[in-house]
């Protein structure tokens, strides 16, 4: 199989267990926490040649996956910081509520 193919089969396993309504609820940081996880397996002291392609593979299809959810939303979601979120939280500054 050459890699495109195998990028299709992936991207088609992905599809099929989680479907695109679960792709378009994910924000940026959902998508780089995805793409993480597999590519540091992979990148991991104990990982075989055949583990690292795969998470190597499966980082690709993700990101993929990330792309064409951005094209088919024309964006992300806004994470809960993000100020275009009408429910924005922002943490409190601890500075300021120390004792001087």
């Amino acid at each position: 199989m050459s890699i495109l193919e195998d990028i299709t089969a992936e991207r088609a396993y992905q599809e099929k267990s989680w479907g695109t309504a679960f792709d378009d609820r994910n924000t940026l940081n959902d998508w780089v926490a995805y793409a993480a996880i597999y590519l540091g397996r992979a990148a991991s002291m104990k990982a075989t040649p055949a583990e690292q392609r795969e998470g190597i593979l499966k980082t690709a299809t993700i990101l993929i996956a990330a792309v064409e959810a951005f094209d088919r939303n024309k964006g992300f979601p806004p994470r809960h910081y993000d100020p275009e979120n009408p429910q924005m939280t922002v943490p409190a500054d601890p500075s300021r509520s120390r004792a001087r």
